[in-house]
């Protein structure tokens, strides 16, 4: 599915990702960007969260008013409608329903703005419309553009918000020049996932050592070896006692990848949230610093070889 993985610009983007949430993937892209940021490349930083967007927090940021999203509603003209059905037939979302000699009921929930109907109605029934799914927020907070991404409450499209957010950024992209993008990805493997990871040139899974965190890993990784997309494993609190650290080395290797970097349980972590700071401008000789430290510099290793070799890019992933 490579061929698929397409993308308009030739800035490498890293996506933070994993299969389970709460691991601290927002933390890692978060402290990722700032640290890329400090060694002087020009750094934008993507919410695709749009369920729960906490780059803004963790950054001790505000957003601003945003950018309103409005995707395509269909509104159907009864006066022009034929009930032919066609409309109905094409749509693979089923927001449509109608029988032989009705007119379509739309039920708008479900309707994901692809357009269908209005390009297989060839009576002209099918009007323009919209709706607000959410908002985009884009500014600039300690030399990092920042662009997040929020869906409206009760809205249940998340993942056209991801790609509409995802599709801004390249905007952003396109006006700019950057060294490199971070993006925050949901947690998981469904589509609002896949949006960001459409357009990455690697992917960095965040995971914990746990039961569900091992088992969430192998979802990951197999979701980007079917993207044919490179990554590789960081094990947040890795050195929680009990903890299945061996299984995840052993996952990440059955994968064709490795574990890069293991962040420990550190207090100053907590500090840096509460405080609103990136612990790698806050604390950088704490322990957990230290570990998200090796993580900017392996990333600087694989842009320097991405640099007019982006096949170079796999090999910079995993451990030598």
């Amino acid at each position: 599915m490579k061929t698929l993985r397409k993308k308009s610009v030739d800035t490498p983007i890293i996506a933070v990702t994993g299969g389970k949430g709460g691991t601290g993937k927002s933390t890692i892209a978060v402290n990722l960007a700032a640290g890329l940021s400090s060694s002087g490349l020009k750094v934008m930083l993507v919410d695709a969260d749009v369920d729960g967007p906490s780059c803004a927090s963790l950054l001790g940021m505000k957003l601003g008013s945003g950018e309103t999203v409005n995707t395509f509603l269909p509104i159907i003209d009864q006066e022009k409608c034929v009930r032919c059905r066609k409309c109905v037939e094409s749509c693979s979302e089923h927001a449509l329903i109608g029988l032989v000699g009705q007119v379509p009921k739309l039920f708008e929930e479900l309707c994901s703005g692809c357009r269908a109907c209005q390009i297989v109605c060839d009576h002209g029934a099918i009007r323009e419309g919209g709706k607000k799914v959410g908002t985009i927020y884009i500014s600039d907070f300690s030399g990092i553009r920042v662009v997040v991404g929020e869906l409206k409450p009760g809205e249940p499209r998340s993942p056209v918000m991801a790609r509409l957010t995802i599709l801004r950024a390249i905007d952003e992209l396109q006006r700019g020049t950057y060294d490199v993008v971070v993006i925050d990805t949901a947690p998981g493997v469904h589509n609002t996932v896949a949006q960001p990871l459409w357009v990455s040139d690697f992917a960095l899974a965040v995971t914990e050592p746990t039961p569900l965190g091992a088992h969430d890993l192998r979802f990951i990784l197999e979701l980007t070896r079917e993207l044919d997309l490179p990554v590789g494993v960081i094990l947040n609190k890795a050195d929680v006692p009990g903890g299945l650290r061996g299984d995840i080395i052993k996952t990440s290797r059955e994968f064709g990848t490795d574990v890069i970097a293991e962040i420990p349980m550190d207090t100053e972590l907590l500090r840096s949230y509460i405080s609103g700071r990136p612990l790698v401008e806050m604390s950088r000789d704490s322990p957990a610093a230290r570990s998200l430290l090796s993580i900017v510099s392996r990333v600087k290793e694989i842009l320097d070889k991405w640099k007019g070799h982006p096949s170079s890019i796999n090999s910079g992933v995993k451990n030598p």
